[in-house]
């Protein structure tokens, strides 16, 4: 037992750096690990956006839409720009009736919009089509396809790499 009190400080102080460790690694990248994206020239001469992923396997970014910030979750399976109704009232979005979609959570009514401008890190696609979701929670953004169809997507090693569709 004397060895005990002799490492009590060691142990104590090894189980709260484990307990930081632990910490860290479920903050900081799980949400955001991309909040300020710029576009570079990439070795083709072309603008890129590289996204890094959280660790939950995520795209999540920073963008515009007409010029406001929000966070983006990048959503290939959507097909539209797909949003809250709470951020597309603060957006002022002119709303239309949409119909029924069909999400994650079943089928539900809608609001479509269009969106004069959706921009990650400089890479701006004008025009796109919204979908407005009243069940949706929470304030971000899904990076559907109605934005992505103007970009190449290149998937590889915990990267998402984001350049203007170029057409010959």
């Amino acid at each position: 037992m004397s060895w005990l009190r002799q490492y009590r400080g060691l142990i104590l102080l090894s189980t709260c750096g484990v307990a930081v460790a632990v910490l860290l690694s479920q903050t900081g990248t799980r949400g955001n690990p991309n909040p300020h994206p710029v576009a570079y020239l990439g070795d083709a001469g072309i603008p890129q956006v590289v996204l890094k992923q959280n660790q939950v396997s995520q795209y999540v970014t920073t963008g515009r839409i007409n010029g406001e910030a929000v966070e983006f979750l990048v959503d290939t399976g959507s097909a539209d720009v797909a949003m809250p109704y709470r951020v597309a009232q603060k957006l002022a979005l002119r709303l239309n009736p949409g119909g029924v979609s069909k999400t994650g959570n079943g089928n539900v009514q809608s609001w479509s919009a269009w969106l004069d401008s959706v921009d990650v890190g400089g890479l701006e696609a004008r025009q796109v089509k919204a979908t407005v979701l009243p069940n949706m929670h929470g304030d971000q953004v899904l990076l559907g396809m109605s934005y992505l169809k103007y970009m190449e997507v290149v998937l590889a090693a915990g990267e998402l790499t984001l350049r203007p569709l170029v057409i010959p």
